[in-house]
């Protein structure tokens, strides 16, 4: 469903002297259709960035986004608008991504009326049916956002996705500002719909045991890289780089040191002045992604 290919991202820095910043350097994964692939990192690492640049609101530097089959990054831009309502995202907080001086239901429809996927007369209908699918009441509609929970609006954030019916949705840490108890019926929410809909998922966060539970791969980033990639139960049963093993430790592996900028990063392997197993080469040599096991990829001197 999702193939991405050496996909660079760098910015401008400076104003006397100006460089190359690589927020994303040569990621690559792929995603089947159907399934999840967590993206999980520290804040800072670049996650955000490669869901930006998948459905093109920011424009790769280099790369390959190959959608169902669709070179994305060759599209023009009256092309990819035609394709854009299969792929969406949902972003980190649900009070920001909803107008606040619509009510629900004008929210919900708004895809409906932009695409023109429903006919007129049927859209309170199919508005009804959304609202019912993410589990609010009917009531709901005629609320503004600012009179819901930020439970409810991530539901009507849902709603307002499935009323373009999309194959890919990116979920940009879809319930880190709401509460425990409500992340879990969210996420809930998305496992169920991902089986009714046959939904693809690129599921990003910082929280490792969300990602155990939504997941059926990860990939793991570090300052603009990929570390490691696999089918998620053998990257948690046998972790092999260390700074995932660092993340799944429960802290038992301190990491020394703070992550550097995009702006100052480190020669050879990025994570070397963190790392408590690092060799002498890891200082002067960019370790390639290694193929340890099927499907399972490190980039790690150590493998």
């Amino acid at each position: 469903m999702l193939e991405v290919e050496g996909l660079t991202k760098q910015f401008s820095s400076g104003i006397m002297k100006k460089r190359n910043v690589s927020a994303v350097d040569c990621v690559s994964f792929h995603i089947k259709k159907g399934k999840t692939l967590g993206l999980v990192g520290e804040s800072g690492c670049g996650k955000t960035t490669i869901g930006r640049l998948i459905l093109r609101l920011v424009e790769p530097t280099s790369g390959k986004v190959v959608f169902d089959g669709i070179d994305l990054l060759s599209l023009k831009r009256s092309e990819l608008r035609k394709i854009r309502p299969r792929m969406q995202m949902i972003f980190q907080d649900p009070d920001s991504s909803l107008n606040p001086r619509l009510k629900i239901g004008t929210s919900i429809a708004e895809p409906l009326r932009l695409h023109g996927t429903v006919p007129k007369d049927e859209r309170a209908q199919k508005i009804m049916e959304l609202v019912e699918t993410v589990g609010l009441n009917p009531e709901h509609v005629n609320r503004y956002p600012y009179q819901l929970s930020g439970g409810q609006n991530q539901r009507v954030v849902l709603a307002r996705i499935l009323a373009l019916n999309p194959d890919l949705i990116i979920a940009d840490e879809p319930t880190s500002s709401l509460d425990v108890s409500v992340q879990a019926q969210i996420l809930n929410l998305m496992r169920d719909l991902q089986k009714k809909f046959n939904h693809t998922y690129l599921f990003i966060s910082h929280d490792l045991e969300v990602v155990k539970i939504m997941s059926d791969q990860i990939a793991v980033m570090y300052l603009g890289k990929l570390v490691e990639v696999g089918e998620t139960t053998d990257v948690y049963n046998n972790a092999k780089h260390p700074y995932t093993q660092a993340l799944l430790s429960s802290r038992r592996i301190l990491l020394k040191g703070e992550t550097p900028g995009p702006a100052d990063i480190p020669t050879g392997c990025r994570f070397h002045p963190r790392c408590p197993q690092k060799q002498d080469k890891c200082a002067i040599e960019e370790p390639e992604p290694v193929e340890v096991e099927k499907g399972h990829y490190v980039a790690c001197h150590l493998v």
